[in-house]
C-alpha cells in the first residue's frame, strides 16, 4: 500500500534535526465512512464521564470569595443568531436536588434543560444572561462578540461577584479575579449552570426567529451549519440575522462579498471550506483550538478537542467533483506523513504528549458557485 501507518512512538523535535526512523517500514491506511476506533496514546480510561462538582468554589471560598459567578458561552459555531453568555451565582451553602443533575448543556436534552434552566433561575442567588448580536460578530468577530456576551452577563447579575469561573475562555474585560478551565463546563457547576440557561435562553430565541425568518429551518438547526441549513442558505441567501463575517455566509452572498464592504477577490474555496468545517465542528460540540497551524515539518488545517478531550488534527479537502479523485484519495503516504509530524510537533510544543490524539478528515462538497454544499467529517482518518 501507497500508505502510511503512524507509531505510538513520540517524535521529538530538537532544533530543526528529526528523526524519522521511528516511522520507517510502517504503514497507515486511509478509509472513508465514520470511524469508531479511537488512536489511543494513554492507558488512562477515557470511558468515565465527567460530572461537575463545587470543588473549584470550594477552593475559592477557602481563599475568602463569596461571591463566586461560574461563566459560559453558546453560540459560536452557527451561521446565525447571537452568541449568548450565561453568568450563575450559586448557593453554595444549600443543598437542591437539582445540584447532582447539573452537567454541560450539550450532554443534557432540550427537556432536562427546561427544567434545570428553571430551577437554576429560581433558587440561584444570581442568575443573567448577555448577547451579542450578529452585526456586533460582524463588527468585533466571534471572540470579540463572546467576550462582550459574557461581559454583559456577568453585569446582568444583581450582585457584582468577586471571582469570576469561566469556562475556557480568559475574561480580564470584566475587571474581576477569574480563572479560565478547559472543559469547565464538564467540571464545575456553577459554570455547568451557566452553560444550561444560557443554551435555553439561545434555543428559545432561535425557535422565535423561525418565525420571523421562514425557510431557514432555525427552529431546528438554532442557525449552526447543518446539512439542511446550507442547502437553504444557498437557496435563499442570507437573512438579517445571518453573520456576515462567516464564510459560509459570504460564499453564499455571491463571491465572498460582505454587505457593508467594497467589493474584494472571492476567497479561496480551501479557506471557505475549513471555515465552514470549523463551524460544523463546533456544532457537534468540538472546540477549535487552533487553525492552520504550521511547523518546519508539516502543517494541520485544524486543532479541535471533542467532548471527551480527545484531540482531532483535521485535515479539510473540497472538492466540486471527484474527477480528479476524492478527497480522501487527496491524502496521499507525503501528505499523512506531514500531518502526523505536524500534530506531533503541537503536542509536544504544547506539553500534550500523554494526550490521546486522532487525525480526522473532513470532506467538503463545493457547489457550482463555490458554495459549501456539504461536509463529511471521517473520524480516526489515519489509522494504527
Amino acid at each position: 500500500e501507497s500508505e502510511l501507518r503512524l507509531t505510538k512512538d513520540r517524535l521529538w523535535f530538537p532544533g530543526t534535526l528529526l528523526d524519522l526512523r521511528q516511522l520507517s517500514g510502517k504503514a497507515h491506511k486511509i478509509r472513508e465512512g465514520e470511524g469508531s476506533r479511537v488512536q489511543r496514546h494513554t492507558n488512562v480510561p477515557t470511558s468515565r464521564k465527567l460530572v461537575p462538582t463545587f470543588a473549584e468554589e470550594v477552593r475559592l471560598l477557602g481563599q475568602g470569595y463569596r461571591c463566586i459567578a461560574g461563566v459560559d458561552e453558546v453560540g459560536r459555531g452557527p451561521l446565525a443568531g447571537p452568541v449568548v453568555a450565561g453568568a450563575v451565582v450559586l448557593d453554595l451553602q444549600a443543598d437542591l436536588p437539582f445540584y447532582p443533575l447539573l452537567r454541560d448543556s450539550k450532554a443534557l436534552t432540550p427537556a432536562q434543560r427546561e427544567r434545570l434552566s428553571e430551577g437554576i433561575r429560581r433558587y440561584a442567588l444570581g442568575a443573567a444572561v448577555g448577547a451579542a448580536g450578529p452585526e456586533e460578530i460582524d463588527q468585533r468577530g466571534i471572540v470579540g462578540a463572546t467576550l462582550l456576551a459574557m461581559a454583559r452577563a456577568v453585569a446582568s447579575l444583581p450582585a457584582r461577584p468577586d471571582h469570576l469561573l469561566i469556562d475556557a475562555v480568559p475574561l480580564p474585560e470584566a475587571g474581576i479575579p477569574f480563572r479560565a478551565i478547559i472543559k469547565g463546563d464538564a467540571l464545575c457547576r456553577s459554570i455547568a449552570a451557566a452553560s444550561i440557561i444560557a443554551k435555553v435562553e439561545r434555543d428559545q430565541l432561535m425557535e422565535r426567529l423561525d418565525g420571523e425568518y421562514p425557510g431557514y429551518g432555525f427552529a431546528r438547526h438554532k442557525g449552526y451549519p447543518t446539512a439542511e441549513h446550507l442547502r437553504r442558505l444557498a437557496a435563499q441567501g442570507p437573512c438579517p440575522i445571518h453573520r456576515r463575517v462567516f464564510a459560509p455566509v459570504r460564499g453564499a452572498l455571491g463571491l465572498g462579498l460582505s454587505l457593508d464592504r467594497a467589493p474584494q477577490a472571492a476567497p479561496k474555496p480551501g479557506a471557505l471550506a475549513e471555515e465552514a468545517v470549523a463551524g460544523f465542528l463546533q456544532g457537534q460540540g468540538y472546540q477549535v483550538l487552533a487553525r492552520n497551524y504550521r511547523c518546519p515539518w508539516g502543517e494541520v488545517d485544524l486543532v479541535v478537542q471533542d467532548r471527551r478531550g480527545v484531540l482531532a488534527f483535521v485535515e479539510v479537502k473540497a472538492r466540486r467533483s471527484n474527477r480528479m479523485g476524492s478527497p480522501v484519495e487527496a491524502v496521499t503516504r507525503q501528505k499523512g506523513q506531514r500531518i502526523a509530524l505536524a500534530a506531533q510537533h503541537y503536542l509536544q510544543r504544547h506539553g500534550l504528549e500523554a494526550r490521546e490524539w486522532r487525525i480526522d478528515l473532513a470532506a467538503v462538497r463545493l457547489g457550482r458557485g463555490g458554495e459549501v454544499a456539504g461536509i463529511q467529517h471521517i473520524t480516526n482518518a489515519v489509522e494504527e
